[in-house]
């Protein structure tokens, strides 16, 4: 079993980490696979969550060489996200920190939507 905590100052902040989390699994888990549970412990605070998931092999997504889609194309959720995460999993949240900086944001979620098709492909370019 996995216990994933996840704290935050804010429910915006919290439900953020959370859709992370749940795309991250979503992408890396087989379609037939149950997912895992996930529930508020009694004496946790209201901003700690705690997630129960299945131990699954870890997936890295195979960088691709086709140019990154339009904006209106992406989705944050199912394409921002996931490259978000492979890039911290495999080089760290200081790389990730770094690229965000370069857009003048301190959360993928932060920016603007016209601009995410430049985020991935600087995301991609790391892994």
């Amino acid at each position: 079993m996995i216990k994933i905590e996840v704290t935050g100052n804010s429910i915006p902040e919290v439900a953020d980490k959370l859709l992370a989390i749940g795309a991250s699994l979503r992408a890396s888990a087989a379609a037939e696979t149950p997912r895992g549970v996930t529930k508020v412990e009694g004496n946790a605070p209201k901003s700690a969550l705690v997630v129960e998931a299945i131990e699954s092999q870890p997936t890295t997504p195979e960088p691709s060489s086709t140019p990154a889609p339009a904006a209106s194309e992406l989705s944050f959720e199912t394409d921002v996200t996931p490259v978000v995460l492979a890039v911290v999993q495999t080089k760290g949240k200081p790389v990730v920190e770094e690229i965000l900086s370069q857009f003048g944001v301190a959360r993928a979620s932060q920016l603007d939507p016209a601009r995410w098709p430049d985020l991935v492909a600087a995301l991609q370019d790391k892994l």
